[in-house]
């Protein structure tokens, strides 16, 4: 049974600070998938209304707001210009997701690389550090001004100056975008990629938008700015953990058999002990070892939350497992030769919606029953060789995971792009002749 909307918003919005930070195959794309996109913008939306809370975007708002005059102005002319700054933020942050989506097939070849993933942590984590205030990275002030600057007054000025924010805005940003640019990276998906960013934009632009139009006082930056910040950089922790776990064990099966309550006792400590109130700049020697210990608990913690898997539920063995066939030479002719239609699976073992596919779904007894009147091809896509990339081609595959229907006579009826429950499949496979 699919979930209900609202339910599903609800639980997008609960994951918003996590999913699109995390890494996407696991947490983005499983919320798009089980969700559908009325899930996953929304979750995009609260990324990006995230970011514009942070120390560095924070005290931009009303300074730019000024800028392009919407502090002078009133009514619809404060909307227009409001709304001009806006449509800058997302005309900068949208390509990005077209070229991502455009660029992809490079990312499953490295994806599983392990010089790659820890060069991925290691980004995480530095990025971290500069969230929990050890140093800043930011653009010059000199640079910054320059750039505010620009675009002069009227609502071609205020899209400009929208659209040189994002620049301004990159230390902070880069925290939320990694989520939204992995999935649209290995998924090689330009339309839903500009979709999710360009609301994202929207969810940053948020703010600027609200004290403009509106002429809305925000609360003075203070010390829940630092606290924000630290709820990023322990955010990115996780990421950087996540990344590690094909390199350290530990961090994917920290115990066997254990509860995911374990491991959220583990993240409430570390909360406890001064994970985000505490600060490493200002605090006493002990108020810092304190914050140190807990971000290390709380790392831990959510990340063994973000890598648990339930239990695979049981598999009836008198249904025979389908019968998977690595031969993907003109699946078409083989249908037609062999008068039965064909199921083509693409998957990694570094997409977990293939490996969700897999073993939740293909391995479940009606679907293994009713798909032994098809032909079941499987594709590995975990490596990709010049022969995983001509097969690719040749069934115009741009991402995964990708299952493909053919019916008896050798027509394409059906290309799957998503995780799909049991149910679903039972149906779709019953729909083939």
């Amino acid at each position: 049974m699919r979930p209900r909307p609202l339910v599903s918003v609800a639980s997008a919005l609960a994951l918003g600070l996590f999913a699109p930070l995390c890494r996407a195959d696991d947490l983005f794309s499983q919320t798009l998938a089980r969700h559908g996109w009325a899930a996953a913008l929304p979750a995009a939306f609260v990324v990006g209304l995230g970011t514009a809370l942070t120390p560095c975007v924070y005290p931009m708002v009303a300074i730019t707001v000024s800028v392009f005059g919407a502090r002078k102005a009133r009514g619809l002319r404060a909307l227009l210009l409001s709304s001009s700054f806006v449509l800058g933020l997302v005309a900068f942050f949208v390509p990005l997701g077209l070229f991502a989506g455009m660029t992809g097939s490079l990312s499953g070849a490295l994806a599983a690389n392990p010089w790659v993933q820890g060069a991925e942590a290691a980004l995480m984590f530095a990025m971290a550090l500069n969230m929990f205030g050890l140093f800043e990275v930011s653009l010059p002030s000199s640079l910054q001004t320059r750039l505010a600057s620009v675009g002069g007054l009227g609502a071609r000025g205020a899209f400009v100056i929208g659209l040189v924010t994002g620049p301004i805005a990159a230390p902070c940003a880069t925290a939320g975008l990694v989520g939204i640019l992995d999935y649209i990276f290995r998924h090689q998906d330009p339309a839903g990629g500009g979709a999710a960013l360009a609301v994202y934009a929207l969810g940053l632009g948020a703010p600027f938008f609200v004290v403009g139009t509106f002429a809305v006082s925000l609360p003075k930056p203070g010390v829940w700015m630092d606290r924000v910040k630290s709820v990023f950089g322990l955010v990115l922790v996780v990421v950087g953990c996540y990344y590690l776990r094909g390199l350290v064990p530990f961090l994917a099966r920290p115990g066997a058999g254990l509860h995911p309550a374990v491991y959220g006792l583990f993240l409430l400590a570390g909360l406890g002990l001064g994970a985000v109130h505490l600060s490493l700049k200002d605090g006493t020697r002990l108020e810092r070892g304190r914050k140190v210990l807990g971000i290390a608990l709380a790392g831990l913690g959510g990340s063994w939350l973000v890598a648990w898997e339930p239990p695979e539920p049981p598999v009836d063995p008198r249904v025979p497992a389908i019968a998977w066939s690595d031969d993907a030479r003109d699946a078409a002719s083989q249908a037609r030769r062999a008068h039965r239609p064909v199921l083509m699976d693409f998957g990694a073992n570094w997409c977990a919606a293939c490996e969700e596919l897999s073993h939740r779904t293909f391995n479940q007894p009606r679907v293994r029953q009713e798909a032994r009147r098809f032909l079941a091809i499987r594709v590995d896509a975990s490596e990709i060789t010049d022969q995983v990339e001509a097969t690719q081609r040749a069934y115009n595959v741009r991402g995964l995971p990708t299952v493909l229907l053919f019916n008896s006579e050798g027509r394409e009826v059906q290309r799957l792009t998503e995780f799909v429950p049991p149910e679903r499949m039972v149906a779709l496979l019953r729909g083939v002749e």
